[in-house]
């Protein structure tokens, strides 16, 4: 039988939703998020691991936005390519240049 009323969720059933669309969407954004850490990972003169942590967070949290941004304009599946696109051009910029004269 389908039901012919609204649909009503507990709250523990929208934080369930909530987690799980969370966690697929940290995870693909993977791609650009890990290449962001990588940067970070590169630009630090101590505590690498840490920093590349903190890059991974500001690039999770970019491609999240941008991808919900892009999804809430309709773009479907494609907002997930889009979302990778600001954090790895911040990637790109804040790659650190290898300097020719050290070696």
């Amino acid at each position: 039988m389908i039901p012919l009323g609204a649909v009503e969720f507990s709250p523990g059933d929208v934080a369930l939703i909530l987690a799980v669309l969370t966690l697929g969407a940290t995870a693909l954004a993977l791609p650009a998020t890990l290449t962001f850490a990588w940067v970070g990972h590169l630009r630090s003169t101590h505590h690498r691991g840490w920093a590349a942590f903190g890059y991974w967070l500001t690039g999770t949290a970019i491609c999240l936005a941008t991808t919900a941004l892009a999804a809430g304009k309709g773009l479907g599946w494609w907002s997930v390519p889009l979302g990778w696109i600001p954090t790895l051009l911040l990637a790109v910029v804040l790659k650190p240049r290898s300097d020719p004269q050290a070696s």
